[in-house]
């Protein structure tokens, strides 16, 4: 039971969110939406926002993307429609008519409230059927004496006893006056025909309904008689064997029903949803929002076409950098500056890989490309993942677009690019107050080179004493690290962006990585490089280098 819509597509950095994945994914949606307006981008992100991007939506007062732990698909991915269902109160007969106009098998059953009160399948109905051959008597399963009306096309003639439910026993006065008289007791339903006399002792006798089949006239008498006993007089056109088949067709819905129907909400899994499809007698499942109504249905045949949610993917194309369920994804482009990494799509899709300093650099290429208006506040944001992924310009991945597009965004935001970016700096350095397992964790990365796996996390300071005195705590978290989760190695790089002689680093594992990459000794877990370094255009290539020779 679909419908056309039109599809969200999340825009998604990677799992560890800096300020270059978050900026990026909102500029890259602000101008997909202005460019493709067959989707809806919806800007993303994998993980907890640090306190430098938090500052930077801040000062320009754009919200946080939103938080996805995984992007599996679930039930709202699938383009519901409103669902076919029928009310408890119903009658069978109705609900028969219904399944055969719609072509439907199964069906929802809801209150008046359309709230779930079961599900009702063709199944039922014939089961209803067969066990109603030869049964007459309506105890169990009263029915409601609009309904049957409305069933039988019937005409009311006479209810001065108000009967508004038929619960007694049903004869058919097919007999001779005595038989008949002697089988009926007060309280039963009696289906007959025109037999006049016999009508007149039915009704003396104390029954609840009399029917009167074939669309016979009712005589004057009868009428009066049944109006003074309170007795339900109805006329029914059709033959005395239909009229009480469709008397029986006439019981509520909710008699038929399974109550115990298969229900899920929105955000349920696609995997749970087609397991618990599988395992339904009905072959279907009804799905509810969170106060039990109707929401939708889905069924075997729903199932037939694939449904993944869809994703762009920036500043990252690794699988171990991704948010959950990447696999289960239908990646539509990937936007980044980095290495090519193992992400793998079963069809073509556009990649941008353009190896400059920023992801945010390449969409504000791609805006000044296509003259797209950068309002302030998108530019503010891309202006800040430029600082922010070349420390303010300095690192050795500073390309001449980086600076010209820099100047240009802080131009359109209203900021001085020195200034701001001394603010960027300031709400990226603070260390006060966090656990070691938090500084380490705020910018890591995983990486895997020749069958080793690193872990390696960069933080900047701008008073290296702060980490002298936290080096023992620091060291040990990276110990920690690698210990739980099988690293050959974990690093941490500490950069000063104000002083580019030397680059700190604290490591654990195989160290002789890092010697053998850059020809230094590593004491007491701990070393210098020299240079101001970039994890991605200066370490990793230089272990990767040192690590292919090791292998060759």
């Amino acid at each position: 039971m679909f419908t056309e819509e039109k599809h969200n597509v999340y825009v998604i950095g990677h799992r560890t969110p800096d300020t270059d994945s978050v900026c990026s994914a909102i500029g890259y949606a602000y101008f997909k939406n202005l460019t493709d307006k067959s989707r809806h981008f919806i800007p993303a992100r994998a993980g907890s926002l640090n306190e430098e991007t938090t500052f930077a939506l801040d000062r320009f007062g754009v919200p946080a993307p939103v938080l996805i732990d995984s992007l599996a698909a679930t039930v709202s991915d699938m383009p519901l429609m409103r669902p076919i269902s029928v009310n408890e109160n119903e009658s069978v007969h109705a609900l028969a008519e219904l399944m055969r106009e719609r072509a439907v098998r199964t069906m929802p059953v809801v209150n008046d409230n359309r709230r779930v009160s079961g599900i009702v399948g063709l199944k039922d109905i014939a089961r209803h059927y067969m066990e109603s051959v030869g049964l007459a008597d309506l105890s169990n399963a009263p029915i409601d004496i609009d309904i049957l009306i409305k069933t039988l096309d019937a005409r009311l003639i006479s209810n001065t006893g108000d009967v508004r439910f038929l619960s007694g026993r049903i004869h058919i006065a097919s007999m001779n006056k005595a038989t008949v008289l002697n089988r009926v007791t007060a309280g039963d339903i009696v289906v007959i025909g025109d037999q006049h006399d016999i009508q007149l002792d039915l009704i003396a006798a104390g029954c609840q309904a009399l029917i009167v089949t074939d669309g016979v006239p009712v005589s004057a008498d009868v009428t009066s008689a049944a109006k003074s006993k309170g007795v339900a007089l109805l006329s029914s056109a059709h033959n005395a064997f239909a009229t009480v088949q469709l008397i029986l067709m006439s019981e509520p819905v909710s008699s038929i029903m399974c109550g115990n129907a298969v229900t899920v909400g929105l955000f349920t899994p696609m995997t749970t949803l087609r397991k618990k499809i599988l395992e339904s007698d009905y072959r279907s499942v009804i799905v509810t929002d969170g106060d039990g109504r109707l929401t939708g249905f889905v069924t075997r045949t729903d199932l037939l076409k694939p449904v993944r949610k869809k994703a762009i993917l920036v500043d990252h194309n690794e699988i171990s950098h991704a948010v959950d369920s990447i696999d289960e994804v239908e990646i539509l482009e990937i936007i980044d500056h980095h290495r090519v990494g193992d992400i793998s799509t079963a069809a073509p899709i556009y990649v941008y890989n353009d190896p400059v300093g920023s992801t945010c650099t390449v969409v504000a290429g791609m805006m000044v490309l296509h003259q797209i208006n950068i309002p302030p506040e998108i530019a503010g944001l891309l202006l800040s993942g430029i600082l922010s992924d070349t420390l303010l310009l300095t690192l050795s991945t500073t390309t001449e677009r980086d600076r010209l597009l820099a100047e240009r965004l802080a131009a359109i935001a209203g900021v001085n690019i020195r200034n701001y970016g001394r603010e960027v700096l300031h709400a990226s350095i603070n260390i006060e107050g966090k656990t070691a397992a938090q500084l380490i964790s705020a910018d890591f990365r995983e990486v895997l080179i020749a069958g080793k796996r690193l872990g390696i996390s960069q933080m900047m300071v701008l008073d290296c004493e702060e980490i002298n005195l936290r080096e023992e705590e620091l060291i040990e978290e990276l110990e920690r690290l690698r210990k739980d989760d099988k690293y050959d190695l974990t690093v941490l790089l500490v950069t000063n962006p104000l002083s580019a002689s030397h680059e700190r680093v604290l490591l654990r594992g195989e160290v002789w990585m890092v010697e053998k990459a850059f020809g230094v000794s590593v004491k007491d877990d701990t070393c210098m490089l020299p240079g101001v370094l970039s994890r991605k255009r200066d370490f990793i290539p230089a272990l990767a280098q040192a690590l292919g020779a090791e292998t060759a």
